[in-house]
């Protein structure tokens, strides 16, 4: 048996796909106890206090037996049947189908001194259990309803109603009213907020994404500073907010693209021979993997042993937004952008952390290698004729940073300079490339949930803050260290 809650299959729809967890009204203990209440089922009150179930009638008659309404007798078994139809209906259609056993007529006669017009009883209401009619105190004990639901039900006939529906709880008086207005400036509020959507799974979702630097509590406590007088609570806000399908942070696509591919391609196999072709494809894919990580492992190895080998990893951390301040107004304007590029040295195990913002330039692949530049220009000198030095760098394979023409001609740029004597760019398989600097930029979001930024200068104290032992270098590139390359 539903519970009575205004919630269309819609709503549901839409709550359900914004949500990490699927609704569950029925589970709700308030449901519940109105479903078992509803259903004649024992159940325990608001207060904790046990209610018993209800029990169908066991006599035939509960009014007297000279009852003139009661001409027709009603056996012990039609009062059951009734009674457990009535019990496996709603509320909703409990009372159409009292209704429908109710029937409204003229007074058959009144006492000649009361005229039409001065009558206090301007219609008669006769009760019925299936086609035999009963007296109002047998019906009573036939279906266990009160004498106040009679009432109620014969107010609906004295009005004309035909389907009457349960309108508890949702009576249109000032408080509903007000509430029904303060919902609409949260909604309000909420779209205010700058959103993005995921950059490689649009395709598959419609979610989007507020800044990582927001959160519930911060939203709330903006929408209290704005609208004092809403009496909303934070339950509530949370309510709305989930129907929006918005999340907090940055759109992350964190499967492989490959391994998703063939997991698809092995399910839908039709035979043997295929699948056993996807598998060996798979298995070899995860052996490249495997292999890339050992690759790393052993050049790193080299590079602890050996000075003049260096391994360099180098990874571009997600976008940093300045200023962090959690005024309501600045959520609802655009940050600025800050960009950091960590080079990782697997030798010695220190980071450098490079440092620009929007305004110096951008996040392409000549940014990427003024950065590898100006770090090679701080940490190494020009080598001597019968001096060698070999270079190793490792990173993922992103066009638009690392895998291109432009680094490749900066390594060669490097060896001609004679920083390097051999120069090598290496790449983890892509989808499984997790590299030391993405645990560097751990503890940096780590420290960020702590910290305050207002200018994008103050990055550089919350990045040196965010490792105690072995604290990050860190390198603020200006304008005139990107070249264009």
């Amino acid at each position: 048996m539903s519970g009575s809650v205004c919630l269309t299959r819609n709503d549901l729809d839409r709550i359900n796909k914004s949500r990490s967890r699927t609704l569950n009204i029925q589970e709700w203990k308030d449901v519940k106890r109105k479903n078992s209440r509803n259903s004649g089922q024992p159940y325990v009150s608001k207060k904790n206090k046990p209610v018993p179930g209800k029990l169908p009638s066991n006599c035939d008659q509960a009014c007297s037996e000279f009852c003139i309404h009661c001409r027709s007798n009603i056996t012990v078994e039609e009062k059951h049947e009734n009674f457990r139809k009535f019990y496996e209906l709603t509320y909703d259609e409990q009372s159409l189908f009292l209704l429908r056993l109710i029937r409204i007529n003229e007074p058959t006669q009144r006492r000649s001194e009361k005229t039409d017009a001065n009558s206090q009883r301007l219609c008669t209401f006769h009760f019925f259990i299936g086609d035999k009619r009963v007296c109002k105190k047998n019906f009573m004990d036939t279906f266990k309803i009160s004498n106040k639901r009679i009432q109620n039900l014969q107010q609906k006939l004295k009005s004309g109603e035909t389907s009457p529906r349960d309108q508890r709880g949702r009576y249109l008086n000032h408080p509903h009213a007000k509430l029904r207005i303060f919902r609409r400036l949260v909604i309000e509020h909420i779209k205010k907020f700058p959103r993005q959507e995921s950059h490689y799974s649009r395709s598959t979702t419609t979610k989007m994404y507020l800044s990582p630097d927001l959160n519930l509590t911060k939203m709330y406590n903006s929408f209290k500073h704005d609208h004092p007088e809403a009496t909303i609570s934070k339950t509530l806000y949370r309510q709305i907010f989930k129907t929006f399908n918005l999340a907090f942070g940055q759109p992350r696509s964190d499967t492989c693209k490959q391994c998703d591919l063939l997991y698809i391609k092995l399910k839908a196999a039709g035979n043997d021979e295929e699948r056993r072709a996807i598998q060996n494809e798979s298995d070899l894919h995860h052996t490249k993997a495997v292999q890339g990580y050992g690759a790393l492992k052993l050049d790193t190895s080299k590079a602890k042993q050996n000075p003049n080998i260096i391994v360099l990893c180098i990874d571009l951390q997600q976008v940093l937004f300045a200023s962090t301040l959690h005024h309501s107004d600045v959520f609802y304007q655009r940050q600025l952008s800050c960009y950091n590029l960590a080079i990782h040295n697997m030798g010695t195990g220190r980071a450098s952390m490079h440092l620009w913002y929007e305004v110096l330039a951008g996040r392409g692949a000549s940014e990427i290698s003024s950065c590898l530049m100006k770090y090679i220009e701080l940490n190494f000198r020009p080598l001597a004729d019968d001096e060698e030095r070999k270079l190793i760098i490792w990173s993922d394979r992103c066009v638009g940073q690392n895998n291109n023409w432009t680094l490749l001609n900066t390594c060669c740029y490097l060896v001609q300079s004679r920083y390097f004597s051999e120069a090598n760019q290496k790449f983890l398989v892509s989808g499984h490339s997790c590299l030391p600097c993405d645990r560097d930029f751990a503890l940096i979001e780590k420290k960020k949930k702590t910290s305050k930024v207002y200018v994008p200068s103050q990055w550089k104290y919350v990045i040196a803050d965010a490792k105690v032992n072995e604290p990050f270098s860190i390198v603020e590139m200006r304008q005139e260290d990107f070249k264009d390359l």
